[in-house]
């Protein structure tokens, strides 16, 4: 089964052309952005890396992703991406598995790496192959773009979660170290956006708790921020896999508001592109 754009003309360009500027200038943006383009280490990942991306519409969240996408670039080209996203719309399984087919944006076709996702499901007590999470979900689709204007060729496991309780998230990585022993060229993304609708000065420091806990490696102390400062992030259950996965490195690249680009400060949501690697 294929999947075509669900969000293509809202959260990012319908058309190839525009699309393909739009993530340049995400890029190229000297404000939020990097600065600069990626340049692809020609050969690939030799180790699995992590990362942590925004995924939220381009004009908000695209130059804060685009530092992410820009440091993974210089480890190599990923043969396998696994994208870890929330599940906004309630539809679909527990942990949704998108296991065959073809993923299909403005800028070509990504096909699903059938095997890696048969693993997954294989070495999983949560995960189920499911479509219907990610027919309307845009958590994942967002990142293609930016996958493909940087890399072109690569496949996907894409990984819808409704449950993203501690159980689960430990469960996944479980199943993804059995990945990662097999397949050293493996990127896996954790799609999320941090504190939601409060204003900037209260995003600032609840999102803060969230960069802790992410640059102490502490799963943890992820959950207990989450409860006891109440921050909203939507994909804390793809951080949370990231870091019960044990990376060594983990790095903060950039962190930004939708106020940043809009100048409203009153009702922000929170940005983050953070990369991990041993």
């Amino acid at each position: 089964m294929n999947r075509s754009p669900a969000v293509s003309g809202f959260f990012y360009p319908a058309k190839k052309d525009e699309l393909l500027q739009h993530v340049r200038l995400c890029f190229l943006d000297r404000r939020i952005g990097p600065g600069s383009l990626p340049e692809p280490k020609p050969s690939p990942l030799e180790s699995p890396v992590g990362l942590i991306s925004p995924h939220a519409g381009y004009v908000y969240s695209g130059p804060v992703a685009a530092w992410g996408y820009l440091e993974v670039a210089r480890f190599g080209r990923p043969e396998t991406v696994i994208v870890i996203g929330p599940n906004h719309t309630g539809l679909g399984k527990r942990v949704g598995v998108w296991r065959s087919g073809k993923w299909i944006t403005p800028l070509g076709e990504v096909e699903v790496d059938e095997e890696t996702a048969d693993l997954i499901l294989e070495n999983s007590e949560y995960a189920e192959e499911d479509t219907l999470s990610h027919i309307r979900e845009h958590s994942i689709e967002v990142q293609l773009p930016f996958l493909q204007f940087v890399f072109q060729n690569f496949s996907i496991v894409p990984i819808c979660l409704m449950d993203q309780g501690p159980k689960v998230s430990a469960d996944l990585a479980k199943a993804l170290k059995v990945v990662m022993e097999r397949k050293k060229s493996v990127l896996i993304v954790a799609s999320t956006d941090l504190n939601h609708y409060e204003d900037q000065n209260t995003t600032l420091r609840k999102d803060s708790l969230i960069i802790d806990a992410i640059e102490k490696g502490d799963a943890n102390l992820l959950y207990t921020y989450l409860a006891q400062e109440d921050v909203s992030v939507c994909g804390y259950g793809g951080i949370a896999v990231l870091l019960n996965l044990g990376f060594k490195e983990r790095k903060v690249l950039k962190h930004a508001t939708s106020g940043d680009v809009s100048g409203d400060y009153l009702e922000v949501v929170g940005y983050l592109s953070a990369i991990m690697y041993s």
